[in-house]
Formats: C-alpha cells, structure tokens, sequence
C-alpha cells in the first residue's frame, strides 16, 4: 500500500506541477497581451480545472497502478489497461463531440471520468449553477476513495506474483 501511495503521490505532484505551469503561462500571456477580459472569464474554470483535474488524476493514476501490477511482463499490460483506457477516453471525447449539447454535457459533468474536463467547461460558457461544481467534486472524491481502496487490494495482492497475468476476481479475493 505504501509504494502505491509513493507512486500516485509522486506522479500527482508532477502532473499538477505541469498544470500548474501551464495555467501560469497561459495568464502570464494573457496579461501581456493586454487580454483581461478572456483572464476575468477563464479565472474561475480555470481554478476548477485544477481541483478537478487533481482528484481525476488520483483516480486514474490509483486504476493505472492497480492495472499495472496485474502483469508481471511489459506484453500484457495492455490486456489490463485496456478498459481502464477506453473509461477514459469515451467520456472526454463525448465532451468534445457533444459540448455544444447542454443535457449531455451537464450529465458528463457528474460522470467521474469526465467531470474534470466537462464542468470546468460548463463553467466557462455559464450553464452551470454555482453548486453543481460542488456535487460534482463530491462524487469525484467519493469515487477517488472507492478507486483507492479497490486498487489497493489489487495492488496488494497482486504486485508480487510472478507468471502470467492475474485475474481481476483473485486479485480482489487475494
């Protein structure tokens, strides 16, 4: 349980230090270009992006670890970071395809894999109200927890074992 820790702390430092910067530049740019109006407009979402993206990325990275550790050669890891892939990347390419579709969009706003890229969005062009980010956030924590401790066990129980891959029903039983 520590090395994952170790792992998903690490990683969520550098992945936040990058977004971090990026925000950074992006209103040390707009400043500079004299653009004040687009920075008034993108200080709040960006601020939830950052919170989002944080929490999504803890979610994500805690998935990835527990996906890796169910393989013990570089071969198979595919096999196991598959569905984890496409959870992933159905939702933010459904923000992208339907943002100018308001239902679906404030329904991708409370799906946890999607939540971090579409109500930050949501919030930039105004149609979220000022409490939908926060239930939003709190089923994104809730399902942050869940995926730890799942990925915990699979982490745990299978990180050592050698051979081929371990199935997902022994890594949960241990």
């Amino acid at each position: 349980r520590v090395l994952l820790a170790g792992k998903v702390i690490g990683n969520t430092v550098l992945a936040m230090a990058q977004i971090l910067a990026l925000a950074a530049i992006a209103v040390v740019g707009l400043i500079v270009t004299g653009q004040n109006a687009v920075l008034e407009g993108l200080g709040s979402p960006l601020v939830w992006f950052a919170v989002f993206f944080l929490f999504g990325f803890v979610l994500l990275a805690s998935l990835f670890a527990a996906a890796g550790a169910m393989v013990s050669r570089q071969e198979d890891i595919g096999s196991t970071t598959m569905p984890i892939t496409m959870l992933v990347m159905a939702p933010y390419f459904l923000v992208i395809f339907l943002n100018d579709n308001p239902v679906a969009m404030t329904i991708l706003s409370y799906i946890p894999f999607s939540a971090p890229v579409a109500m930050p969005v949501r919030l930039f062009v105004g149609e979220a109200q000022w409490w939908e980010p926060l239930v939003s956030l709190v089923i994104l924590l809730v399902s942050c927890v869940v995926a730890i401790l799942v990925a915990a066990k699979i982490y745990e129980n299978s990180l050592l074992r050698m051979g081929g891959r371990v199935k997902l029903s022994e890594a949960l039983k241990g």
